[in-house]
């Protein structure tokens, strides 16, 4: 890794292996973590709302995000199997980081997830994965202390994992095409991307495709890489990027085209995203001229 991502990264404070017939649950505490689920099912919950399912190689990253965002509470729940299905232990990696503000999570939304799939494809996360889970296999002081060796490359190849991949969804939500995916997914889609600036929330949006929450939001994310709130953010990002650069208009009056109360709340949600603020952005666009170059999604609303 770069010396300077090197400098950037926080120090791994902890690190353990939990494990066991489901029901049973994890709750993330203040400091960064982050989790790889090693078997069994998951369901990630947010201030007490459960908003993303895990699935075995997932790997999530918790509690970043910039200086001054507002806490969440995350919790992690291994859930049982549903009835009929062949019930398993779940299992779950997790490792705890020391806060560090300014460094490389500032950047980042407060929850990075990132599927099996792309870890797998990822031969330097896999490998450190699987590396973590041998040390954690065998209790000893020993092994803790080459586990808690493999903390930051653990999390170094996760950031670069994520920029890299980050780079494909958030291009791919961004233009996706309704036809080219799941029927269903389609219809909430097409709302989406009819009424960017409406008041969308995950249970009215499966009620449009005709799913259960759990069911939308998990086939959402497998057709366009991204939560279904996270596509909603995105949206209105690129659509704001588009109107500054484009034109003259308000900062008021962008904010309540993209959805936004007021434009303080807009300028926070833009320069959370972008790392710029919207006049900063506009100046940046008209100065550098065409063709626009949108800046990238680097965070959840």
């Amino acid at each position: 890794m770069a010396d300077e991502m090197e400098r950037q990264l926080p120090r791994g404070t902890a690190v353990s292996r939990r494990h066991g017939a489901p029901p049973w649950g994890v709750d993330a505490g203040e400091p960064p973590s982050l989790h790889v689920v090693v078997q069994g099912s998951f369901h990630l919950a947010q201030d007490g709302t459960r908003f993303l399912e895990l699935e075995p190689g997932d790997v999530v990253l918790l509690g970043a995000g910039p200086r001054g965002a507002a806490p969440r509470e995350h919790s992690l729940r291994c859930v049982a199997p549903p009835p009929g299905a062949a019930s398993a232990p779940g299992e779950l990696l997790s490792a705890t980081y020391a806060a560090a503000p300014d460094g490389a999570l500032a950047a980042l939304a407060p929850v990075v997830h990132l599927p099996a799939g792309e870890v797998r494809r990822a031969q330097g996360l896999s490998a450190v994965v699987s590396l973590l889970r041998a040390a954690l296999a065998e209790p000893s002081a020993e092994q803790e202390r080459l586990a808690r060796s493999l903390l930051e490359p653990l999390l170094a190849y996760t950031l670069h994992c994520h920029g890299g991949a980050g780079d494909r969804r958030a291009g791919r939500a961004a233009r996706a095409p309704v036809a080219s995916i799941d029927r269903r997914v389609g219809r909430a889609l097409q709302l989406i991307q009819e009424k960017p600036a409406a008041r969308w929330t995950i249970e009215a949006l499966a009620r449009a495709a005709g799913l259960s929450r759990a069911a939308f939001a998990r086939r959402f994310l497998a057709e366009l890489g991204v939560p279904p709130l996270r596509y909603v953010a995105e949206l209105r990002m690129q659509r704001a990027a588009e109107l500054l650069a484009e034109g003259d208009r308000s900062l008021a009056s962008i904010a309540a085209e993209v959805g936004y109360d007021s434009e303080f709340a807009f300028s926070r949600a833009f320069k959370r995203h972008t790392g710029e603020a919207p006049g900063a952005f506009r100046r940046r666009s008209r100065s550098e001229g065409a063709p626009l170059r949108v800046p990238p999604i680097r965070a959840a609303a």
